[in-house]
């Protein structure tokens, strides 16, 4: 395992301009990926609230934006140059080789779509948002990135309190929809609600379980902050997640020789709740935490993506294709039966893709799904973020039973997944900031 020469610390005043420019570079990079991984601002983009719509409908969108389109090129290049100068460093991550086939596959699966062009251009996207993972994943420590993560979520958050206090009516969705301090769910500075939610949380639990990653004095004010964008999100899956999350962290900080077995067992029961939820009636505890018997509907509709993987079972119909809206698309079917559920996915990932993708998909998604979850386990990160990443993961996992999430083209949480895979690829130095007494700053080997 070489050095990638990529340190983890700020870098100390000893060290030149030149180091501090290096370490400003990685972390104005780190916090442009997540502003443009959690889709910040993208109802700005498109127009706001009218034109995204209350109504259960396509969310239109920003391909025609050539600012918007700009910005994601501009991360795919800058992606593309920090993991060439990794390879040129450090030789072929070969977790790049490893993933190679799931990105093949979705790229081929364009060929078999009703609508090939329409199919090729997310598909790319998906592949080049490997490329950020495993960008982010050798820029910096993961500590450093979950503290960057936390604190500019602490932001977003804010500007989506702000916007509430200024203009209520554009930055809500399903504004009858009852809520704890305000109707409807709040979508702010967020693509929708629940990213808004899920961001949040996230913050949360990095603020609450990661040692040293609040600027003295602020730390209170800002978890105050993101609780209170949690629960004007008004997102049940998103508190869900982040309660259950946090419960597996707080057993493995008392218990801490029962760490791995903890999150082997929270893992192992997220994961197979998201993948049997749409196989199983479990509407007396859907009831329990706050959502409808049905799931707001979905349990009707998830038996119209079990038959359509039965109509292509194997290699599925292409990915994202079931849901094109070309005049001769089967998904207008679905639409025309089920008048007040017009979505442009079946709401959990592992039916989406195994509509998209088939069988041959599922079972390659199946792999980065239980490789990725084991990131608890890595050998080198310190536990407590160790356990962090694995909490995290949780999160997006629980909420991937009602949403399309994981393998959903630029979307943080599909980048996060691939990122866990990343990271365990990688050896870590301890993330000691910096020894004020001396010493050389921690970082990433691989």
């Amino acid at each position: 395992m070489s050095d990638t020469a990529l340190p983890f610390s700020a870098a100390p005043a000893w060290a030149g301009p030149r180091a501090a420019r290096r370490d400003l570079w990685r972390t104005v990079f780190v916090v442009f990926a997540v502003l443009m991984c959690v889709n910040a601002f993208y109802a700005t983009f498109a127009g706001g609230s009218d034109e995204l719509g209350n109504a259960k409908s396509h969310v239109p969108s920003n391909r025609g934006n050539l600012l918007y389109v700009g910005l994601w090129l501009g991360l795919y290049a800058c992606s593309s140059w920090v993991v060439f100068r990794d390879f040129l460093r450090n030789g072929l991550d070969l977790c790049l080789v490893g993933i190679a086939p799931l990105a093949g596959y979705i790229l081929l699966s364009a060929t078999w779509s009703p609508a090939p062009l329409a199919s090729i251009v997310p598909a790319g996207m998906l592949v080049l948002n490997i490329v950020i993972a495993a960008a982010l994943a050798s820029v910096v420590h993961p500590a450093r990135f979950l503290r960057i993560f936390a604190w500019t979520n602490v932001v977003l958050v804010g500007i989506s309190l702000a916007l509430v206090l200024i203009t209520p009516d554009t930055v809500r969705t399903d504004v009858n929809r009852p809520g704890l301090l305000m109707s409807g769910e709040l979508f702010g500075a967020y693509a929708n609600k629940t990213v808004h939610g899920m961001s949040a949380s996230i913050a949360i639990l990095v603020l609450l379980f990661l040692p040293g990653s609040s600027p003295r004095g602020l730390r209170w004010p800002a978890l105050g902050i993101l609780t209170l964008g949690l629960i004007l999100a008004n997102s049940m899956s998103s508190v869900s997640g982040t309660v259950v999350a946090g419960m597996t962290l707080f057993a493995a900080r008392m218990l801490p020789g029962f760490g791995r077995p903890i999150f082997t067992v929270a893992t192992g029961f997220s994961i197979l709740l998201a993948l049997s939820l749409p196989f199983i009636g479990i509407g007396e505890l859907a009831t329990s935490i706050g959502r409808s018997a049905d799931f707001t509907g979905r349990s009707t509709f998830w038996p119209y993506a079990i038959d359509a993987i039965k109509e292509r079972p194997l290699f599925g119909y292409g990915y994202l294709s079931f849901f094109n809206t070309d005049p001769f698309s089967k998904a207008w079917r679905l639409w025309e039966q089920e008048l007040y559920f017009f979505t442009p996915d079946f709401h959990n990932s592992f039916l989406d893709i195994m509509v998209g993708l088939g069988i041959v998909g599922g079972v390659l998604y199946l792999v980065l799904l239980f490789t990725s979850a084991a990131i608890f386990a890595h050998p080198s990160l310190e536990r407590r973020c160790a356990f962090l990443l694995s909490a995290i993961l949780i999160v997006f996992i629980l909420n991937s039973a009602t949403g399309f999430l994981f393998l959903a083209h630029n979307r943080m949480s599909a980048i996060f997944q691939f990122y866990c895979l990343f990271v365990l690829c990688r050896s870590y130095r301890p993330s000691v900031p910096f020894l004020r007494t001396g010493g050389v700053p921690h970082g990433v080997v691989r």
